[in-house]
């Protein structure tokens, strides 16, 4: 039997030999072609890194910066070319950086630095292992000479294997040209370190307003942190990411030996007063949003970016919006933050990212930052339903069990009948809520997506009525150029920032022009209009003196969210939008203080400001838009013994039918959605 299993062992040995035989006739031509590519792929490397040496001064700080100006000429800031080459005045010599910065950039980045020629080869087959596992190009293996390589001649380039193979080819070549010591300096001067700093010099005057020379370990090896992810470790958007990064690398340079445990421990005790510091840039907010719209290989080029913000505004405004929220301080309100916009091109005339730079959240561009708009998306609730076929004249009911899918039990102030105007111009919240009912929650969403003010992720149930009364984070830019649709017949265009950027040697990039969207019809957009600027609407609620009382009409609106943290006031000429952000960054409650209080002072500072004399206009009437008259609480066809308001309405599209609330003298009779309300407050029908 075991002579048997030998020799059945043996004949499968046989006949897997055979097979192994028969595939190598198949594929040995294959094979040896791949093999014969490998190789002469690897010579070709071999001779370009050879025959064609890399030029030492290629790599030497002499590129031209970007200068920032306004749409006058003015300079904004001076900055690095990002990606691009250095301007020399911002290099610092590798002798002037604190020492730790390098021991902490080869643990973070290379620790194999200093024993391979440029390209780890064991570092990128583990890249590759770890990429096929997760499934995508998570991890590079790019050593520190790799990455200056892609600092100065892939930047901005797709990623893939053919960037990763020019990478590689550069490094080496770069390795034969420098030694180690100027490639760390190159990877110091020419890395990203976020908010617009590009080396850590630059780095270190953005993050803690001082040289790199006189950082602290803790502060350095922070800094050496960043360029890994800029974004997810942001020292102002996440600094408990960033911080935790930090202290992974002091862990990582103690089990090394690079770094003593118990300066290890002082770093990471050490508190960091992290901020972004003004330095000479004005508008530095503005500054930062306008490089970051300019395609990454226009602005390596350098030269000048020439700005649609009006510096002589800014100026005044910044002083202003100071000013207002040092004057609200004993209230809670620690922050502002105001954009202004040509109304029919989209440009930006002034934007002030943070009222006070030094104050809470001063580093933070809170045109951008998402917040809730509270009762700000209330036009575009009365927009959509007059689309849908309603009025200002419509009736809204302002009761709290207006609907079974938005009841409140108890509390908030209730209005009864409100016609849409009286409703959108005082805010009532229950009537907004009926309206939105009638519009559909969906037409509502369409409408925000089209204008660009909200995204607005998942279904219609998702937001249900609550979005009427601001259920949904926005961002005061966009906020404002949807509320151009008021003013521009129902169209929209986006912001724009950058006029031409002209680089040194005279070539001259210009953005798309943003294409105009219809959000809504002409007659919608301009009834809407009306219904914001009708300081009648506005005076039950807010009275006679606010600040939309001025000397010119305006289409106006605030909204007040989360117990008067966040408060924001809009509004609209044919000339410019106005938007503007008050309260707290922390999201703590203020001492009550609404929008018209927070927010709408610094939107008519800005309109005066903006106007200097001049009067501001609102778009005219359209021709198929006519007058109507109209029953003050039915919103129908007035009877006999109905009291009488002039309205407006689409030419021929008024109301049809008689109010029927008022069959006698002194009677009025209340539809069911009303007898509630009606009960409450004492009403009862005959």
């Amino acid at each position: 039997m075991g002579v048997g299993l030998v020799a059945a062992g043996a004949r499968a040995l046989t006949g897997a030999l055979a097979v192994l035989r028969a595939a190598w006739r198949v594929a040995r031509w294959p094979v040896a072609i791949a093999g014969l590519l490998a190789t002469i792929a690897v010579e070709a490397v071999v001779v370009m890194v050879l025959a064609w040496p890399l030029d030492p001064a290629a790599l030497r700080a002499a590129g031209a910066p970007l200068v920032v100006t306004d749409r006058h000429g003015a300079v904004l800031a001076t900055v690095p070319a990002p990606g691009g080459r250095p301007d020399a005045d911002h290099w610092v010599p590798l002798a002037e950086i604190p020492s730790v910065a390098v021991a902490a950039l080869l643990e973070s980045e290379d620790d194999g630095f200093w024993d391979h020629g440029g390209v780890d080869g064991r570092a990128l087959v583990r890249a590759a292992w770890l990429d096929v596992k997760a499934g995508r190009a998570a991890y590079g293996g790019s050593t520190i000479t790799m990455q200056v390589a892609r600092l100065a001649y892939t930047q901005g380039q797709p990623r893939g294997l053919g960037r990763k193979v020019r990478e590689a080819v550069q490094a080496l070549r770069i390795e034969r040209a420098m030694d180690k010591r100027e490639i760390l300096e190159q990877w110091l001067n020419r890395a990203y370190f976020g908010n617009g700093a590009w080396g850590i010099d630059a780095a270190a005057h953005t993050y803690f307003g001082k040289p790199a020379a006189a950082l602290s370990t803790a502060e350095v090896v922070l800094l050496v942190c960043l360029p890994r992810a800029p974004t997810a470790y942001d020292p102002i958007e996440r600094p408990g990411a960033a911080q935790a990064r930090r202290d992974r690398v002091l862990d990582r340079m103690v089990a090394a030996g690079a770094l003593a445990a118990d300066e290890a421990a002082r770093a990471k005790a050490q508190p960091l007063a992290i901020r972004l510091h003004r330095g000479a840039r004005r508008a530095p907010h503005f500054v930062r949003m306008a490089i970051a719209s300019v395609p990454r290989e226009v602005a390596a080029r350098g030269g000048v970016v020439r700005t649609t913000l009006d510096g002589r505004l800014q100026d005044v405004l910044e002083r202003r919006a100071a000013e207002h929220v040092r004057a609200l301080a004993g209230k809670n309100v620690d922050q502002a933050g105001l954009v202004v916009l040509d109304t029919a091109s989209g440009e930006v005339l002034a934007w002030i990212g943070a009222a006070l730079p030094d104050g809470p959240g001063g580093a933070i561009d809170l045109v951008t930052r998402r917040r809730h708009p509270g009762s700000a998306l209330k036009p575009f609730v009365y927009a959509a339903a007059i689309e849908a076929g309603d009025l200002p004249s419509t009736v809204a009911y302002d009761v709290r069990d207006v609907s079974p899918d938005y009841f409140v039990a108890e509390g908030g102030r209730e209005h009864g009948p409100v016609r849409y105007r009286e409703a959108l111009g005082s805010s009532y919240n229950f009537a907004a809520v009926h309206a939105l009912e009638r519009a559909s929650v969906t037409r509502v969403m369409t409408a925000l997506r089209a204008a660009g003010v909200a995204t607005l992720p998942g279904t219609p149930d998702d937001y249900g009525l609550r979005l009427a009364l601001g259920a949904a984070k926005v961002r005061l830019v966009d906020l404002a150029a949807g509320y151009g649709f008021a003013a521009r017949g129902g169209m929209v265009r986006a912001p724009a920032a950058v006029v031409t950027v002209t680089a040194p040697d005279g070539r001259r990039w210009r953005p798309p022009v943003a294409v105009e969207r219809r959000v809504f019809g002409a007659e919608a957009a301009w009834l809407t209009m009306d219904m914001m600027a009708d300081p009648e609407a506005r005076r039950p609620a807010f009275g006679q003196e606010h600040p939309f009382d001025l000397p010119w009409p305006v289409a106006a609106k605030t909204g007040t969210a989360r117990g008067f943290a966040d408060t924001v006031a809009i509004a609209a000429t044919r000339e410019v939008t106005v938007a503007a952000w008050a309260g707290t960054v922390d999201g703590s409650p203020t001492q009550g203080v609404p929008a018209m209080r927070a927010a709408a002072p610094l939107v008519r500072d800005a309109l005066l400001a903006y106007a200097d004399g001049r009067r501001l206009t609102l778009p005219t009437r359209p021709d198929d838009v006519e007058a109507i008259d109209v029953c003050e609480v039915s919103g129908g066809l007035p009877g006999p013994h109905c009291a009488v308001k002039r309205d407006w309405a689409p030419r021929g599209k008024g109301p049809t039918h008689t109010c029927a609330w008022h069959p006698a003298p002194g009677v009025t009779v209340f539809p069911d959605g009303l007898r509630g309300w009606a009960a409450r407050v004492g009403l009862h029908a005959p």
